[in-house]
């Protein structure tokens, strides 16, 4: 079993970090906005400037920022990777990234191309997991993770319709929004985790 190199540990911890960022930002702008409601808000509620300037600025800081750490990780994982189906599926999770950083660039203030980057980031993600998914059914050892991969995407499909179907106990958007987004946290951190403990040779090298 290779150990893993100095540079990529120094990736992972970069691609690690990046979703705290975002976290940590979410949280801050929410501790600022007295008027945010988890029931009647959507998360980029909080990156419209006419909501409070402060909280925007952090929020969507917080958005470019792990999007352009995941963007640096992902771009340097994939320089290593070795399996075809595996680089699909993080070349898809890269365009989600970008999507991701585009939220906080193009803020609700940008008028409709906020709602499509927005739909963007949230359509594409569960293809990169599926794909990965998909791929790995193929390995033993990685197949509890393929299958993960594989159901997770849905947790994300079952929530929108609730949401716009009007029976959820919600009417904003931020509880199916950080629910999803926390599928892609989770998943990201098992990826990365698999990378630490060097279950991924001859698919991703060290």
């Amino acid at each position: 079993m290779q150990r893993l190199t100095l540079a990529s540990q120094r990736n992972i911890l970069i691609g690690a970090v990046a979703p705290l960022v975002a976290l940590l930002c979410i949280v801050i702008a929410i501790a600022i906005s007295p008027w945010f409601s988890w029931l009647d808000n959507a998360l980029s509620d909080l990156g419209n400037y006419n909501n409070g300037m402060l909280a925007a600025v952090i929020f969507n800081a917080g958005l470019i920022t792990t999007g352009a750490m995941l963007f640096v990780f992902l771009m340097r994982l994939m320089g290593r990777v070795h399996d075809t189906l595996t680089g699909v599926g993080l070349a898809i999770f890269l365009i989600s990234v970008a999507f991701l950083t585009l939220i906080g660039v193009f803020s609700e203030n940008a008028g409709r191309i906020h709602f499509w980057v927005s739909v963007g980031f949230f359509f594409t993600f569960p293809f990169a997991m599926w794909a990965v998914g998909l791929s790995w059914l193929r390995f033993a050892h990685l197949r509890w993770f393929a299958v993960l991969s594989i159901l997770l995407p849905f947790v994300s499909l079952c929530l929108w319709p609730v949401t716009f179907g009007g029976t959820a106990p919600w009417t904003g958007v931020a509880i199916p929004e950080i629910l999803t987004a926390l599928t892609a946290i989770v998943w990201i951190w098992l990826f990365q985790l698999l990378l630490v403990r060097n279950k991924l040779e001859g698919i991703v090298s060290t």
